[in-house]
């Protein structure tokens, strides 16, 4: 779950819509500070750089599992 931090204090978070037919569709809704939810969201949110930096740590990890999980040799 990411929590964007936006130009102008603004936070964009996971929110998930069900349509009448009972389809559940996954997105994203733009909070304020005025939103009752605000301070909640505020303690997870990162700025878009910090997301990156994270996104490309976690890639660059999940790399190294990979090349140590495929030079294993199943008996």
């Amino acid at each position: 779950m990411n929590v964007t931090m936006l130009p102008g204090g603004t936070l964009r978070v996971p929110a998930t819509t069900t349509l009448a037919n009972g389809t559940k569709i996954d997105g994203t809704r733009d909070i304020g500070r005025d939103d009752p939810e605000y301070s909640e969201w505020l303690a997870l949110a990162q700025d878009e750089d910090e997301q990156r930096r994270r996104d490309v740590e976690e890639r660059d990890s999940d790399r190294e599992i990979l090349a140590r999980w495929r030079t294993r040799r199943s008996a």
